[in-house]
């Protein structure tokens, strides 16, 4: 960091002499990167535990959201399965008595269609 500064320097034709070169200015130079670099490393790991934290949280809502569908379709079937012997019962019936309820229907088609009656215009 030194050399780089002093490289500038030189190539912007100033005189070379920089800060760090005092030894009081160097040690608090070597505490302000060693501080830096701490508080990356301290961001870093935070934003790691955040991300891991929200990351488990997300697959714990999605396994909880499984498990209620699954749920909900488990008890789906159920009530399909008990309710079937209905379901046939009430077809069976309709097959049974279908050839009855056509002849009604058929007779009241039957009859024969009345327009409604024409009304004069009045002006």
């Amino acid at each position: 960091m030194i050399s780089e500064k002093r490289k500038k320097l030189k190539r912007e034709g100033k005189e070379q002499r920089v800060d760090e070169d005092d030894p009081g200015n160097y040690k608090h130079a070597v505490y302000v990167m060693t501080m830096k670099l701490f508080a990356d490393m301290e961001r870093k790991r935070r934003d790691l535990e955040q991300r891991d934290m929200e990351e488990r949280k997300r697959k714990r809502e999605q396994e909880i959201e499984e498990e209620e569908k699954a749920t909900i379709e488990k008890e789906w079937q159920k009530n399909f399965e008990e309710s079937r012997q209905n379901r046939v019962n009430s077809w069976k019936a309709f097959q049974a008595g279908s050839s009855g309820t056509t002849k009604n229907k058929n007779k009241k088609i039957r009859g024969s269609f009345k327009p409604p009656k024409h009304k004069a215009e009045s002006r």
